[in-house]
């Protein structure tokens, strides 16, 4: 009988895994699930990239298609009210109408497609991060990742292939934008002192739309900058790129 329970208790105890194995299993099995939360989260990124990217596109599309055709309504208007001396009086109604309504579009198409560039950019940041996950639990697929895996400035820029220059930040969308509006605001400030200051040299009414354009384009560029540093304060980098990167800044769309 005693032979008996004890030949029964060792095949318990070879039924049962050690700690060690037991460790090791729930180890495997938390890891299984955290790459599938990440791999989840990566696809929720994503989305979010494609949509702040059709965003921005349909209204950068929105703004430009009214402002095109603001333009040729304006060109119809001053062919039918010329005179002689000038363009008519209608025509300056028109304008002085139609170009601040198109200057309020302008601004703020301007701030939203800024903040879906900056959407854009935290959850570029935060696929790095996912990404940089993916290399820390299988080292030996790094080499295979084309993409970079720092959530900062310099891993965006590897991943979008731009190098750092003053003038990328006119060819994001949020630039192009601002350019435009400032273009606006100089055409409105020379319509408006030519109207109100009369029999002036033609000069006079450029070097005012052209100090307007200026100072507009300083203003939208400088809410911009504030706007991105705001942005990088309230995302934290946890794994920088080597220090050769630092140098390189990101293209913000």
């Amino acid at each position: 009988m005693a032979v008996a329970l004890d030949v029964e208790n060792r095949e318990q105890d070879a039924r049962k895994p050690d700690k060690q194995e037991q460790g090791k299993t729930l180890d495997d099995r938390t890891v299984s699930q955290a790459v599938t939360i990440m791999t989840t989260e990566h696809y929720t990124l994503q989305g979010i990239r494609a949509a702040t990217i059709s965003d921005s596109s349909s209204r950068a599309s929105l703004f430009l298609g009214t402002v095109s055709s603001t333009l040729v309504a304006l060109a119809f208007v001053g062919q039918v009210s010329k005179t002689t001396k000038d363009l008519g009086e209608p025509f300056y109604i028109f304008s002085l109408v139609l170009f601040p309504s198109l200057l309020f579009l302008g601004l703020v198409t301007f701030d939203r497609v800024l903040q879906s560039a900056i959407e854009d950019t935290v959850a570029a940041h935060g696929i790095n991060r996912i990404r940089h996950y993916y290399v820390e639990i299988a080292p030996q697929l790094a080499p295979y990742f084309m993409q970079s895996t720092h959530d900062d400035d310099a891993g965006a820029a590897q991943n979008m292939g731009v190098a750092s220059a003053w003038w990328q930040m006119f060819l994001d969308t949020a630039g192009m934008i601002a350019v435009i509006n400032s273009v606006i605001a100089g055409v409105s400030a020379g319509l408006i002192v030519s109207r109100l200051v009369v029999n002036k040299p033609l000069a006079l009414y450029v070097l005012i739309g052209a100090a307007a354009f200026l100072l507009s384009l300083a203003l939208h560029q400088r809410y911009q900058a504030v706007q991105w540093r705001r942005t990088d304060v309230r995302m934290p980098v946890m794994f920088p790129s080597p220090k050769a990167q630092q140098a390189v800044k990101p293209r913000r769309r």
